[in-house]
């Protein structure tokens, strides 16, 4: 069991893991569509039950109950398409940052307390993602089992075929025959796949390169700390701060990489949630009949899961600028370095203290859009309420 486990917390499992779901392959120097037709298969899946949930809000607009449980549907759709098109689009991209993150752990010269802090905060990060991974596998399995228990347990009940769904949608078919309605579990099955490893590949990947950056701003403390003990000329302590200004800026340019490469995901992550997160509410304040809520609290954590990764990812990497750049100006010794050295310093010095925003085009990542989402779902929830009281 013990080995299982360190098996599952080894580097970059669970998004392998979940991209080879679905015929994706995050590996150097290979073919980013592992199984091409896989990948299609689940994309033409999930677009056609997207285009049932929009008939069926159009078919049932004037009940915003209803209709705001099928947009819940709906838009979680739209995130895992776009998302994943995005993913595939960028995957090379990404690969390449990924063995960038890992560059400076991998060399011969890493020594033991470095790798101990790769291994540690990449522990952290697979630890979250195998989480997150239950998380979504929990939402996907009690959308399914739920719905066919119900039907079970009334056909033992009764002996009549009733089919029971927590989908909301217009099907061009009959479901109502039991063929017809396993036949439409099975492609239900590959929706839920879909948006299960797709959700938690992408985000889970976004998180690690956070526990990466994170790693690699310690690994410079450290450094830090080891040439000013092993380094007291002013020689010699002048060739090692050159090194670790120069490691920096090559962080710095990872950071920015970073940032651009995940960009539109965030973007799109930011735009859906607020409607996502006030279709959730909506299912607490405006219960109906057939509700699935051991799905809705899957789905609830899942989606507030999200919103950590993001906000609190990027709020990570600011907080590791930061604390380097304090760890630098406390460290250097100031009093032993000639009138030259100090002016050459303020211009890396300045380079450390700026500020690191991730952002995603039109917001900045950080507690302060977590408010702004919160505000902005609840301001929509408040209008679908009254707009419900009124009808």
């Amino acid at each position: 069991m013990s080995k299982l486990l360190e098996a599952c917390l080894t580097d970059l499992w669970t998004q392998r893991f979940t991209f080879a779901r679905m015929g994706l392959e995050l590996q150097p120097d290979r073919q980013v569509l592992r199984s091409p037709l896989t990948y299609i298969v689940m994309v033409l899946a999930t677009s056609f039950e997207l285009c049932t949930v929009c008939a069926y809000i159009v078919l049932h607009r004037s009940d915003i109950v209803l209709c705001s449980e099928a947009l819940m549907h709906g838009v979680q759709m739209i995130s895992s398409l776009l998302k994943m098109t995005i993913f595939v689009c960028k995957c090379p991209e990404l690969v390449s940052l990924i063995v960038a993150l890992q560059a400076s752990f991998r060399r011969s010269t890493a020594n033991a307390a470095e790798l101990r802090i790769w291994q540690l905060q990449n522990r952290r990060g697979q630890l979250c993602s195998a989480i997150y991974f239950l998380l979504c596998a929990g939402t996907s399995v009690s959308f399914l089992l739920m719905p066919l228990a119900s039907t079970a347990l009334h056909y033992y009940r009764t002996g009549q075929f009733v089919p029971v769904s927590s989908f909301r949608v217009a099907l061009p078919y009959d479901v109502t025959q039991p063929a017809i309605y396993l036949l439409d579990c099975c492609l239900m099955v590959l929706v839920l796949t879909f948006f299960c490893c797709s959700t938690t590949g992408v985000d889970t990947l976004y998180g690690w390169f956070v526990f990466g950056l994170t790693a690699n701003y310690r690994r410079l403390v450290l450094k830090l700390q080891h040439d000013l003990l092993q380094a007291p000329a002013n020689r010699k302590l002048e060739r090692c701060l050159a090194q670790l200004f120069r490691q920096h800026a090559q962080l710095l340019e990872l950071v920015a990489r970073f940032d651009v490469a995940f960009r539109d995901i965030a973007c799109v992550e930011v735009l859906l949630i607020c409607v996502l997160y006030c279709s959730v509410i909506c299912q607490y304040i405006m219960p109906h009949t057939n509700q699935n809520f051991a799905f809705l609290g899957f789905f609830s954590l899942v989606v507030s899961t999200q919103l950590c990764i993001y906000g609190f990812g990027a709020e990570q990497v600011r907080h590791e600028g930061e604390q380097f750049a304090h760890r630098l100006y406390q460290l250097v010794p100031w009093h032993q370095l000639t009138p030259r050295q100090r002016r050459l310093l303020l211009l890396p010095l300045q380079r450390a203290q700026k500020e690191t925003q991730l952002g995603a085009y039109f917001f900045v990542l950080g507690r302060p859009l977590l408010v702004w989402i919160f505000r902005t779902a609840g301001s929509f929830t408040t209008l679908l309420n009254t707009l419900r009281a009124q009808n």
